[in-house]
This record gives C-alpha cells, sequence and structure tokens, in this order.
C-alpha cells in the first residue's frame, strides 16, 4: 500500500505514470504496465504522458518492458482503425506551463533526429539508441511540462518517436518497436500530418512482416497506402509503394509486386530533391532499385535481382552503409540461387557486405548475413567458403540485447 501511494503521488507530480517498481519496490506490481504504449489516447496531452512514462521506463527500468512482453500483431489493429476513421483529437491549445522549462521547439527536433538518422545509416542501431531515447524522453517531457507549439511539434516528436521505434526494433526489442510506432501514429494523427502517419503505418508493416505475421504485413501496407497514398509527395509515395511491395513479395504474389513497383517507379520519377519532407528526402532511385532486387529474389526470380542489385551497388550513397551491407548479402544470395550458382560472385558481395557490416550493430543485418551464411554453409567443401563463414562468423550473433 505504502509504495502504491507513493508511486501514485509521484504520478501526479511528474505528470506521467510511475510505478512501484521504478521506485525501487521490486516485489510490487503495477496493473497495466504490460499494456503501456499499446494504447492510442485521444486527447494529445494524455499520448505526450504515455510517451514520457514509455522512454523514461526504456532508459532506466529496461525489464519492466522487456520482460515477459512481446510482440502482438493485433495490438495494431485499434490504432490503425482510429487513425482511418479520423477520431484522434488534433492537438489544439497546447498544454498549460507547469514549470518544467522551455518547450522544445519542431525544427530542433527534426535537426538532432536528421544528425541521429544518419549516425543510425552509418554505424546501426546499437551505438546509438541510448542517447535517441534520452532525448525523445527529455523532449516529450519539456513539451509536456513547458507547453508547444501545435502541430508543429507534435509532427516532429512523431517523428523522433518513429525512429525510436525503428532503432528498438533493428535492436530486437520487438514489443519496445511496437510501443514507439502506436505512439507515434498517434502524435502523427494529433499533428494531421497524412504524410507521417502513412510512414508509420508502413514501419509497422515492416515490423510485422519481419516478425512473421505477413498478412497482416500486407494489410498495414495498404492501411498506409488508404491513409497517405492521395496526399504525399512522390518520394513519400515511392516509399509507401515500395513497402506494399515487399509485404506482397513475402507473400509470393507475382501480380501484386509488379502492380506495386510500377507506381513506386512512377512516383520515384515524378520526385524532385527539394519535393518532399525532410525524413523522406534520402529516398532515390537506388533505394528503388534494391526494392525491385529484394522482391525479385524472394519471388524465386535471382536472376533479374542480380541485375537491379548490381545497379543500386552502383549508385547507393556511399553513407547508406547498413543499406549497402543489406544489398550485397542479398546480390549474393542471387548468384548462388541461380540454376548454375556462381559461388567466387557470391563470395565476392558476402566479402563486401562483411566489410560494410564489420562496424556497424544491428538486428535487421545479422538476420541477413545468417540467411547467407546459412544457403552458403553447402559450398563448404571450397576453403574460401570457409573462409568466409570465420570471418563473418562474429557478425551473426547480432546485439546482444535480450529479444523482446
Amino acid at each position: 500500500m505504502v509504495a502504491e501511494l507513493a508511486a501514485a503521488e509521484l504520478s501526479a507530480v511528474v505528470g506521467y505514470p510511475v510505478s512501484p517498481a521504478d521506485l525501487g519496490w521490486r516485489g510490487e506490481t503495477h496493473f497495466g504496465d504490460d499494456e503501456l504504449g499499446l494504447g492510442v489516447a485521444d486527447h494529445p496531452t494524455d499520448t505526450l504522458r504515455t510517451l514520457v512514462g514509455l522512454s523514461g521506463r526504456d532508459m532506466r527500468r529496461r525489464d519492466l518492458i522487456l520482460e515477459g512482453t512481446a510482440f502482438v500483431a493485433t495490438a495494431f489493429a485499434d490504432p490503425v482503425l482510429r487513425a482511418l476513421t479520423g477520431v484522434i483529437d488534433p492537438v489544439g491549445d497546447p498544454p498549460a506551463d507547469q514549470g518544467f522549462g522551455p518547450a522544445p521547439t519542431g525544427s530542433m527536433i527534426r535537426d538532432m533526429t536528421d544528425t541521429f538518422r544518419r549516425l543510425d545509416a552509418r554505424y546501426g542501431s546499437g551505438e546509438i539508441r541510448a542517447q535517441v531515447i534520452s532525448f525523445l524522453h527529455d523532449r516529450t517531457r519539456a513539451a509536456l511540462g513547458g507547453g508547444g507549439t501545435g502541430t508543429d511539434l507534435f509532427s516532429a516528436l512523431s517523428e523522433l518517436t518513429q525512429f525510436c521505434g525503428w532503432l528498438a526494433q533493428d535492436s530486437d526489442r520487438q514489443s519496445l518497436a511496437q510501443r514507439y510506432y502506436v505512439q507515434a501514429l498517434a502524435l502523427a494523427e494529433h499533428a494531421e500530418d497524412v504524410m507521417l502517419s502513412g510512414r508509420v503505418l508502413a514501419a509497422m508493416s515492416d515490423q510485422a512482416a519481419m516478425l512473421g505475421h505477413l498478412r497482416q504485413s500486407l494489410s498495414l501496407a495498404r492501411a498506409a497506402l488508404d491513409r497517405s497514398e492521395r496526399h504525399s509527395t512522390p518520394s513519400v509515395r515511392a516509399m509507401l509503394h515500395d513497402k506494399a511491395a515487399w509485404a506482397h513479395a513475402r507473400l509470393g504474389d507475382d501480380a501484386g509486386v509488379a502492380r506495386q513497383l510500377s507506381f513506386m517507379d512512377k512516383a520515384i520519377n515524378k520526385a524532385t530533391a527539394d519535393g518532399g519532407p525532410p525524413w523522406a528526402s534520402h529516398y532515390n532511385q537506388a533505394d528503388v532499385a534494391e526494392c525491385h532486387g529484394h522482391c525479385l529474389l524472394l519471388l524465386k526470380r535471382p536472376r533479374e535481382a542480380e541485375k537491379w542489385l548490381l545497379e543500386a551497388r552502383r549508385i547507393q550513397s556511399g553513407e547508406r552503409t547498413r543499406t549497402r551491407s543489406y544489398a550485397e548479402a542479398d546480390l549474393a544470395l542471387a548468384y548462388l540461387r541461380q540454376p548454375s550458382s556462381d559461388v567466387e560472385a557470391a563470395l565476392d558481395a558476402g566479402h563486401r557486405s562483411v566489410q560494410l557490416a564489420r562496424h556497424l550493430e544491428s538486428g535487421r543485418l545479422a538476420r541477413k548475413l545468417t540467411e547467407l551464411d546459412t544457403e552458403i554453409a553447402g559450398h563448404s567443401r571450397i576453403v574460401a567458403v570457409r573462409e568466409w563463414r570465420t570471418e563473418a562468423a562474429a557478425l551473426l550473433r547480432g546485439p546482444s540485447a535480450a529479444t523482446a
């Protein structure tokens, strides 16, 4: 009882849920902890409170949201329905000043998020996740306590929260990733940022697919298009069709893939360098080529995939280290899966992938390299293959954190 009362009093002071376990009462339970972040609040201030609580526990007591919790595919259903039906309240007036200091600005948050994204693309999620979560907690708490600037602030916080979801996903903390995605969607809807809602829904689709929920992944990809396609710039439309193409490819739907790739190609051909939101500025012809290659490989058309992945190698930005490493691993798989396996070419691509991945900490990439290792193991009679497997072994473990 003392623990519950103390937690309740502190919750009232700081403005977000604090549990007895957060205060050091390890034997106490707090009803609803497992649901933290999975629900969508109608009011913007309630969403901020949820996100402050979620990021705070992620920073300080990760076990509270990692132990005994797991990704739940059906948990996306209510947030998606709310987004599609427009029942989430817009931002309206900023919350009253509660004395926590000046409110953050959307432009500052976006600049920091862009910096973090570039670091993630080069070094992987493991190197920066703690710093990003701390920044999210600080900025969200400031927004809750010091007022805000309306839709621009909520949109910027949604970008940052979506990115935190990606970092958790790439670090194999899937339950956390899901919760961040749900809150990112709520923030985008509060901000009435339709394009960003589509981006978050597409991220949900990607996570569901990675965890084997292929039908849910396709539904989420379609929801992203339904919510955002008509209101999006060409670069954003291309990104949405990219994820939809992957969703169809994982289900072996040739016709669906062809349709989405065609839409993607048309969209990217209309895109301009300054014609979309900053978070979509990285998406280019190289990403389109990679999408073609990845999808064709999933559809068991490795020779066609090879041509697209070689084109991606030629034009992809050097700073996109993880993207390039992933594409090289898929190129190696394409060489191995052709009627006459080209092991020498596969090893060349495999070595490129490993070299790029050497300074990355990424669960997504570790899984792809594990897939390549499993495939190339059938050629272990070749000395060079055994040498490659030895070289790659340290990268196959991925992030050291436990999966949630």
